[in-house]
């Protein structure tokens, strides 16, 4: 009896020393059971365990794994995991199933985006998604398609207005300078207002957007914005007392408007001087002309002493057809022209003088 009891309590000692480094698992704290093996896969880690006195196989998700590793940390349902890209959530369907998938997103400075949101990034010219593409959250980013300035794009040879900031309108308020008054809303350029200073005058910077090359997207100040009226740099403008304003660019990105005399207004053309809105014919380039705000303006033609107006085609007795055009006249004809040479310019290659057409290429 003794040698039994002995043999019994020595197979208890091998069975307890056996069962003692085996985790006992129960979920519900309802029924036993004996682990055999965990394993992580697709960031869930499982138990194969048997239960029951039957001992029947089984297999328990415990959780999720976010360096889908054996060793890493478990992640508990609704628990949550703050990674590079994406934010992940361990979350239990109701078969059952644990699901590890990115509920949000991750952007460059490490905050959170939901789902449709949108970011812009290096100065506007990137703009980073977050949204479900094919069933799946993903993060996409793609280059602006234009000029990204205030909060708005603009797209490539745009033009608009940006208002001057808070800090112009409240400099010019304390200086007591009203607002100024238009006369038409029809593009007169006539405006008034009060005070010395003439910038005063200007509500906004005139803006495009360019791109030099194909390369970058560029926002350009390009004039000066009165009221309605939008000046390039280098040209005028009348204001309601009769004087007169320019748009010049006082440094890179920076204008401004300055006061300009009558005579500044004047035009240049064959060493002759025409005074802001004198017309003129001349009749070697068959044309006439209009001196306004310092540019040159062609407005019509001159054939056998009539007018023709711009974008006329006229038949004369020569054969050929008379094309009254903006910049310099053209004559269509079928038939040759009597006999002529081409010019050339002498230009010295090495010491020696060659003839070189006069004609200017251009390489597009």
């Amino acid at each position: 009896m003794f040698e039994m009891y002995l043999i019994r309590s020595l197979v208890s000692i091998v069975l307890l020393n056996f069962v003692e480094p085996l985790a006992v698992f129960d979920k519900n704290y309802t029924k036993p059971y004996v682990l055999k093996k965990s394993w992580v896969q697709n960031f869930i880690k499982f138990q194969y365990i048997f239960e029951g006195k039957q001992r029947k196989a089984k297999i328990v998700p415990l959780g999720c794994v976010p360096s889908n590793t054996e060793n890493g940390k478990v992640l508990d349902i609704g628990e949550r995991f703050h990674g590079h890209d994406f934010i992940f959530s361990c979350e239990q369907g109701e078969d059952g199933v644990l699901n590890y998938e990115a509920v949000a997103c991750v952007d460059a400075f490490g905050v959170e985006m939901h789902p449709g949101e949108t970011r812009r990034l290096s100065n506007g010219t990137v703009v980073l998604h977050c949204n479900i593409f094919g069933g799946a959250l993903k993060k996409v980013v793609e280059r602006t398609a234009g000029c990204y300035y205030n909060e708005t794009i603009y797209g490539e040879e745009v033009t608009w207005v940006e208002p001057l900031s808070t800090e112009v309108f409240h400099r010019r308020r304390n200086t007591g300078v009203k607002k100024m008054r238009m006369y038409s809303d029809k593009g007169d350029d006539k405006l008034s207002a009060e005070g010395d200073n003439v910038s005063a005058l200007m509500t906004g910077k005139l803006m495009q957007c360019f791109r030099p090359h194909y390369s970058y997207y560029e926002s350009h100040v390009i004039g000066c914005v009165i009221g309605r009226l939008g000046l390039l740099i280098d040209q005028y403008a009348e204001v309601d007392d009769g004087s007169y304003v320019k748009c010049v660019e006082s440094e890179l990105g920076f204008v401004q408007l300055q006061t300009a005399k009558f005579d500044d207004l004047a035009c240049q053309m064959d060493n002759q001087t025409f005074p802001h809105r004198k017309e003129w014919e001349d009749q070697t380039k068959a044309s006439v002309f209009t001196c306004s705000y310092g540019h040159i303006q062609k407005n019509e033609c001159l054939l056998d002493k009539q007018r023709v107006p711009i974008g006329m085609e006229l038949k004369i007795d020569n054969g050929c057809v008379f094309l009254c055009h903006p910049q310099a006249n053209v004559y269509i004809c079928e038939d040759k022209l009597g006999d002529f040479k081409i010019i050339t310019d002498e230009v010295e290659d090495n010491g020696t003088k060659q003839a070189r057409p006069s004609i200017n290429l251009w390489k597009l």
